[in-house]
């Protein structure tokens, strides 16, 4: 017992330790890996760094008429983690929110709950011409399976599962049925889950809230789908050929050199561009973490292109609809991939095309997204160009979705907001983010933003960990190291973690790596505390101004100056002007100054009384 304490004590010591020194934030699984060789201090993957990799070849059935899915699958799993060996396979059964008795942190209608959940039938391991059956069990939305010996790294697996699950279709997570007979599907097909070399197998359940953390794979995926549906779906389509008619094909060979859309068919014409009623539908798609897909006869369907992606075809932007007002967003989705690929982050859109389907919420998938019409031009912009700019964040880059959701969702709302803000009519998205920062402040509801994103159970501190406070975070980061640099970091962070999971600190790092700038203080003060915005004026003494940092957040100071001789000007200092754990600081202007305001539309202040003298 003494042996273990003193472990326990060196632990804590660990972990306390950079509040006190200048590291300043750590995280001891990522030390580990450090040591390993699979990470390091520059923020690029380490030398011994390698990602597993999965490939699977699927065929499934889905009939709407009874919600009823039923497929099999065969997975090879590439193990290549170092020095890592594996006696059991995780798999992530998403769709077991809906299985009665599961804990979730959202409603579901009860309707859409059974007693199965993904209903696995069968799973086998093939070596060679030798198949067998193993032992697997099933707890929450996670599938355990036996090895039949021992996985090492360069080895392989390969798994064949069949199953069968009710699509649930009046809850709407992510997914569901949409007016009369159309279907967005995610989640469906049980999905190898990710081990890595920081946190091994990922066990963390999914409980309807938290986001997702996936493998890149090749896909080889048939669907067969009846009562003449077109489906649209990640990847490649084979075989349209077979499936479509030869004036629906001219029409999508039309679209796919067109900058403006061109109509393949309008609401109720799918049936009309189809030669059969019953169709298989042969998609592929190659290094991607997700597969999803929809289905529809009465949805109508728009497309257009863009030459986004140097020496290879033109990538298909398409608007699955069934309200016209929805079309516009089309746009959008061009726009943004033109912005996301030749301006920040600069790294063009891999992918053959993005296609928008009209069903709710907003939510990314690889290709994809699933999107509501709110009939507002600045929300709808909003929600298109946000969804978009998940394809690099998590979809090219695999981050930690359901741990650090902080990562994607706030690089997600930073990137493309300059862009959004100069189309907006209205909104201002980094004006609105400051507000919700400020509104939790200094409550209860302010926890660190690092704390486990499964863990942030209540909506509002959620929410605000996740997009706003990271919004803002970055824009005062990019306000310390400048603009061109934080582009330079986006470019090379998006490629240096291409089909790989960056862990936060990996970010960190390589933010200071790029910028040459020690920003370890600033990432604890914002990630790793309950700090928050509250500057204050103490004293104006002729040209000295002492400024108080009441919440110790590391926020720029922005002065708004009337001089005694009656100009004005604006003083500003970055958020690093707080390095060396300063409450107080004192800044010399040119001249005596009569008053001074402190303050910026996008800088957080949860008390703004005392910013003036």
């Amino acid at each position: 017992m003494q042996a273990r304490a003193i472990i326990m004590i060196l632990m804590v010591a660990a972990i306390l330790s950079p509040l006190t020194t200048a590291a300043q934030y750590r995280s001891i699984e990522f030390d580990r890996a450090k040591m390993k060789g699979t990470r390091s201090d520059d923020g690029k993957p380490g030398a011994k760094y390698s990602n597993n990799f999965a490939e699977y070849k699927i065929t499934a059935s889905f009939d709407p008429s009874t919600h009823v899915l039923e497929g099999e699958e065969t997975v090879t799993f590439h193990f290549n983690t170092p020095g890592k060996s594996v006696h059991s396979a995780f798999f992530n059964l998403y769709r077991n929110i809906y299985k009665k008795g599961v804990i979730r942190s959202r409603d579901c209608f009860p309707m859409d709950i059974t007693d199965e959940g993904m209903e696995i039938l069968s799973v086998t391991e093939a070596s060679g011409n030798d198949e067998k059956e193993l032992n697997f069990s099933i707890a929450g939305t996670k599938l355990e399976v036996e090895l039949r010996q021992s996985l090492s790294p360069g080895n392989k697996a390969t798994f064949h599962v069949k199953w069968r699950n009710r699509i649930a279709a009046l809850t709407h997570h992510r997914g569901g049925l949409y007016y009369d007979n159309s279907w967005f599907i995610p989640y469906w097909y049980p999905q190898l889950a990710v081990y890595d070399d920081i946190y091994g197998w990922d066990r963390i359940d999914h409980s309807g809230n938290e986001e997702f953390l996936m493998e890149f794979a090749n896909y080889d995926v048939t669907l067969n789908i009846g009562g003449k549906m077109v489906v649209w779906a990640t990847g490649d389509l084979d075989n349209a050929n077979s499936i479509f008619t030869a004036d629906l094909i001219a029409r999508r060979d039309k679209a796919a050199a067109s900058n403006t859309p061109v109509t393949l068919f309008e609401p109720g014409g799918a049936g009309k561009a189809l030669k059969k009623e019953n169709n298989s539908w042969h998609f592929k798609a190659d290094s991607v973490p997700d597969f999803v897909f929809a289905c529809s006869g009465e949805m109508g369907w728009i497309a257009m292109s863009s030459p986004i992606r140097k020496g290879k075809p033109r990538t298909m932007v398409s608007a699955v609809y069934k309200s016209d007002g929805f079309k516009p967003n089309i746009n959008t989705v061009k726009s943004t991939l033109e912005y996301l690929s030749t301006k920040r982050p600069g790294v063009p859109y891999p992918y053959s095309h993005m296609t928008l389907f009209e069903g709710s919420g907003g939510m990314e998938f690889p290709m994809m997204i699933n999107e509501d019409f709110d009939n507002n031009f600045d929300s709808d912009f909003f929600t298109t160009s946000h969804e978009v700019t998940h394809s690099y964040f998590p979809f090219i880059t695999g981050m930690y979705q359901n741990r650090f959701a902080f990562m994607d969702e706030g690089l997600t709302q930073f990137v493309p907001q300059y862009f959004q803000n100069e189309s907006f009519h209205h909104k201002n998205i980094i004006q609105d983010a400051c507000r919700y920062v400020n509104y939790v402040a200094c409550s209860d509801d302010n926890v660190p933003v690092i704390t486990p994103s499964y863990s942030q159970a209540n909506l509002l501190t959620y929410t605000v960990n996740s997009y706003y406070k990271p919004q803002i975070m970055y824009t005062a980061l990019e306000d310390v190291v400048g603009k061109e640099t934080t582009t330079k970091i986006l470019h090379d962070f998006v490629q240096a973690w291409r089909g790989k999971h960056p862990h936060p600190v990996d970010f960190f790092n390589i933010c200071s790596s790029i910028s040459g700038k020690d920003l370890s203080e600033f990432f604890r003060s914002w990630i790793y505390t309950t700090d928050y915005g509250d500057l204050a004026v103490v004293s104006v003494d002729g040209k000295e101004v002492t400024i108080a940092n009441k919440g110790r957040l590391m926020v720029p100071v922005v002065l708004n100056v009337n001089y005694s001789d009656g100009t004005m000007s604006v003083v500003r200092r970055d958020a690093l002007i707080w390095s060396g754990n300063k409450n107080e600081v004192t800044i010399t202007l040119d001249k005596p100054a009569k008053t001074v305001v402190i303050g910026d539309t996008w800088v957080p202040d949860a008390n703004e009384n005392d910013n003036s003298n």
